[in-house]
């Protein structure tokens, strides 16, 4: 079997942690010390003992935190966040659970402080440890070091879009030693090793450090069987059906009462806290823009009243979250006349009067859905909301069009600041972008795109 590194790496991972626990213990008690004039061993009579046996305690508390927090395995094919995002995590369980020692024993109350600047020296230092290691690792990989081997059996509808990403990412220090098949094929490249009799044959001789078992449909009754050889040579195995090539986004495993269930796709705000999270943020700023913004929408509604005969409000149906119809508000643009056409308004659409053209020039026009917001029918930022019409064609011309409806619809969105707006931009472009936005969205990410939004109408020429 080729040598596995995880476990020496797992050693010197641990040697490092509990250099950075003492590191930053002995770093947050001097900046304490010098920053904020402030001796915390001061009244202690065995201050020297102290000053080792506080950080030991720290260093056991932080490696079971690392351990319990999944620090120590293989992050070869894990994006950087997830790591980051560990470390924050096991460094607020020390500072949780050592602050909640020091408020039980309350003579040790002087130490929360000091755990303050601990938890972020700590998170400091362990990240950018983190980081560079994992530079130094993928240079090394692309040398051709610390590599593993992985073995193919079954050439399936993913097959070839897996191995180039293997071969455009030397990086992952991943190698493909060859593939089983019911047959060789000669454009993947590889070695052919056999046919799925020649797998058990094959681990007799050469263990592989993973195999991934990608069968097509009719290979699938051998899937069993092929799975009993990985689990008696003791090989680490993956699967990847057929099936995932359909789809772009992730997959999630998840269980329902024991049952492991399988999900298509990750949706932040189908979380509760999310939800609220978001809902807060959208009545907080919709009411702030009503009254910051009532002396501009008070006079755009005076002129488009004394420009042009109709009401002041257009409203139409739109589909929005669960494919719930709702009335869209919004600051007429056009001609009375031509409100009844379904068609989409173009650049220098002759439907528009004058002062239309103006308001939906700076999406003054969009001001009164503020008031969907607030209502809980749209969200400031989300996929733009379509007119039932057009939900009926696209649902079945386009690809995961009726994805977008997972969440509510939002004033802006992920396309739209990427200028995709408008029937001259391409749909399948805009719903890729509004997929992205559902399966990654998160509060800053909100805020990126409105700010991005607000850029994008005081300066673009063509803020449309």
């Amino acid at each position: 079997m080729i040598k596995q590194y995880q476990s020496s790496l797992n050693a010197v991972h641990i040697v490092m942690d509990i250099v950075i626990s003492a590191v930053s213990s002995i770093g947050a008690y001097f900046v304490l010390l010098v920053f904020f004039h402030t001796d915390i061993l001061a009244d202690w009579p065995h201050d020297i003992v102290l000053m080792v046996l506080l950080p030991t305690i720290v260093a056991a508390v932080q490696i079971l935190c690392n351990r319990a927090c999944d620090l120590y395995r293989s992050y070869r094919s894990t994006v950087f966040i997830h790591e980051v995002l560990n470390i924050l995590k096991a460094g607020l369980a020390v500072f949780v659970i050592l602050v909640t020692v020091s408020l039980v024993a309350s003579q040790l109350e002087r130490f929360q402080l000091i755990l303050m600047l601990y938890f972020f020296i700590e998170c400091s230092i362990s990240i950018l440890y983190r980081f560079l290691l994992r530079r130094f690792l993928r240079h090394m990989r692309k040398k051709g070091y610390n590599k593993k081997y992985i073995v193919l059996i079954g050439i399936n509808d993913c097959t070839e879009n897996f191995i180039e990403k293997i071969r455009s990412s030397p990086d992952l220090g991943y190698e493909i030693a060859g593939y089983f098949n019911t047959a060789p094929r000669s454009q993947l490249g590889l070695p052919y090793l056999g046919n799925y009799k020649q797998v058990s044959k094959y681990f007799n001789t050469a263990l592989p450090d993973e195999a991934l078992i990608m069968l097509s449909d009719k290979s699938q009754p051998y899937m069993e069987h092929l799975i009993a050889i990985c689990e008696r040579w003791g090989v680490k195995f993956s699967i990847i059906p057929n099936m995932f090539s359909s789809f772009s986004s992730r997959i999630y495993i998840g269980s329902f009462d024991g049952i492991p269930v399988m999900s298509m796709r990750r949706v932040p705000l189908d979380r509760t806290l999310n939800k609220f999270i978001k809902r807060t943020l959208d009545i907080v700023v919709s009411v702030l823009m009503l009254i910051l913004l009532s002396p501009l929408m008070l006079i755009t509604a005076i002129i488009i009243k004394a420009t042009s005969p109709g009401n002041i409000i257009f409203k139409q149906k739109r589909v929005g979250l669960g494919q719930r119809p709702f009335m869209m508000y919004k600051f007429r643009s056009m001609r009375v006349e031509t409100e009844g056409d379904l068609s989409s308004t173009e650049k220098n659409d002759p439907r528009c009067t004058r002062f239309g053209r103006f308001i939906r020039k700076y999406s003054i026009d969009e001001l009164p859905q503020l008031v969907n917001v607030i209502k809980g029918e749209m969200s400031l930022v989300g996929p733009r909301p379509e007119i039932p019409y057009y939900v009926k064609q696209y649902r079945h011309s386009i690809p995961l069009y009726m994805v977008k409806h997972y969440i509510k619809p939002g004033m802006t969105g992920w396309a739209q600041v990427n200028d995709l707006r408008g029937n001259d931009t391409s749909i399948e472009e805009r719903i890729k972008y509004d997929i992205y936005y559902i399966e990654h969205w998160s509060v800053p990410f909100d805020i990126k795109i409105l700010f991005k939004t607000l850029v994008k109408c005081i300066f673009s020429k063509n803020a449309r």
